[in-house]
């Protein structure tokens, strides 16, 4: 189906809505594809950002207060629905929350890149300059995913990026740095919906991602967790994408969403 302005978004199941925000690199089904077993009781709709995925790259860069507009949109069409995001798509989500809180029922975010909230750490400065300059000194797509990788501490897989794993690699290279994004963190915490902030415990990460990629979104996750009175959840044997973990990120997010009816 197609959302906003012919926002291609992806529906599993029937029930209570959920829209899911996929981050960089990925795309709706690609992202939470071991979130299928939660279409038994909710219908899942999983959004493709501009240029990811089935939905087709807008002029303008890709821009978090943009796809914040789309996803804002998509929440005005229907019931309140749970929102989650993932990554940039927590940043996307937690600006679309703080735009249409009446039609939110739920938010959870997984490792939001909301930089702004740790500015003036030496790890998150280190962190966002690592990344820019990934995007400033890569040559094509698929060098800036594998510099992007080296950024946050992991060692890339050599291989060629095909279809939409090369299309979500040049849409990512041309995303607006989440670091300038305002987090209304007050307003949030004032909107009546429950919040959940998920993390991984990175406890099989490489050293070098424990290191660099680790502190930052843990600090970020932490500052989420104390401003937003928001819940807490961290998965061992994950580091950036506790959802790919399947049935216990799976039975968390289903226990937060029965809470919140």
């Amino acid at each position: 189906m197609t959302g906003p302005d012919e926002l291609h978004v992806t529906t599993w199941g029937d029930g209570e809505p959920a829209v899911l925000v996929h981050g960089s690199f990925g795309w709706g089904e690609e992202t939470w594809r071991e979130q299928r077993p939660l279409a038994d009781r909710y219908r899942l709709l999983l959004v493709d950002r501009r240029g990811f995925g089935r939905t087709p790259p807008r002029d303008e860069r890709v821009d978090f207060e943009l796809d914040a507009d789309d996803v804002a949109a998509l929440l005005g069409r229907g019931p309140r629905a749970h929102l989650v995001g993932h990554s940039y798509g927590g940043v996307v989500t937690l600006r679309a929350a703080a735009r249409r809180p009446g039609a939110v029922r739920s938010l959870c975010v997984i490792e939001p890149p909301a930089l702004a909230l740790v500015r003036g750490r030496p790890d998150a400065e280190e962190f966002i300059a690592r990344v820019d300059a990934a995007a400033d000194e890569a040559s094509d797509p698929e060098d800036y995913r594998a510099r992007f990788l080296r950024a946050f501490g992991f060692s890339p897989a050599q291989e060629r990026l095909k279809m939409d794993a090369f299309s979500a690699a040049q849409a990512s290279w041309a995303e607006r740095s989440p670091a300038e994004a305002e987090i209304p963190v007050d307003e949030l915490a004032d909107a009546d919906f429950p919040k959940l902030v998920v993390r991984g415990a990175w406890d099989a990460a490489p050293p070098e991602a424990r290191t660099r990629g680790a502190p930052v979104f843990g600090a970020i996750c932490e500052v989420l967790v104390e401003r937003l009175h928001a819940e807490s959840a961290v998965f061992p044997g994950a580091a950036h994408n506790p959802q790919l973990l399947g049935a216990p990120f799976n039975e968390r997010l289903r226990a937060f969403w029965e809470s919140a009816a």
